[in-house]
């Protein structure tokens, strides 16, 4: 599932990142790449595993994704954690020389996810920052995708700032979230709140 700005780097990277699912896994092969907004979020409910890649521009999402950030802020909002069947990786997506898209999507969407019960399955990666399970100093999808498919399935639990360990990142470390008034003001809200969504959080 991506989310992408109007030059659709994060659609081509997720793309590239189903390309290179392994087919001799014995795994079922994952669904196309589908676009934030038109991603059916009550589908989770039913899913073992979302790998998501999106990036941020001044920290917002990006138009085509906001629908998914507002059903996963409410999401996270529930207190009995009703992602906590699902299993997920985060891929973000950015140019490495606008500092100001400091990856802050990517890493609130982990954070959500998180929040919301879901385990992370692999270290999430950041474009151009450090990778240590790959070993490599400036990941890309390409790198991040082969190492992403590998651990499916294999139980996984890794912290959120897996990917910077002996290290630091390049930039920003920090993260803003947006809440639902924000996101509301912004872009409006969906249709109808997701399942996972409690009186509490509702859009």
């Amino acid at each position: 599932m991506y989310g992408s700005f109007f030059m659709g780097d994060s659609e081509r990277d997720a793309a590239a990142i189903h390309a290179c699912f392994p087919e001799d896994t014995g795994l079922k092969a994952p669904v196309a790449p589908v676009e934030g907004n038109e991603f059916d979020f009550d589908s989770l409910a039913v899913s073992k595993f979302l790998v998501v890649c999106t990036s941020s521009m001044y920290g917002n999402p990006p138009a085509n994704f906001w629908k998914f950030y507002s059903h996963l802020k409410a999401a996270s909002m529930n207190p009995n954690k009703p992602l906590s069947h699902l299993q997920h990786a985060v891929y973000g997506n950015g140019d490495e020389t606008y500092y100001d898209t400091y990856m802050n999507v990517p890493r609130m969407v982990d954070t959500l996810l998180e929040r919301a019960g879901s385990t992370r399955f692999y270290a999430r990666g950041e474009t151009s920052e450090p990778h240590a399970p790959l070993g490599v100093e400036m990941v890309s999808a390409a790198d991040w995708g082969p190492g992403m498919w590998s651990a499916v399935g294999q139980g996984g639990n890794v912290s959120w700032d897996a990917h910077w360990e002996g290290s630091k990142p390049n930039h920003h470390a920090d993260v803003t979230d947006w809440d639902l008034k924000k996101l509301k003001k912004k872009f409006g809200e969906p249709e109808r709140p997701s399942i996972f969504a409690v009186q509490a959080a509702k859009l």
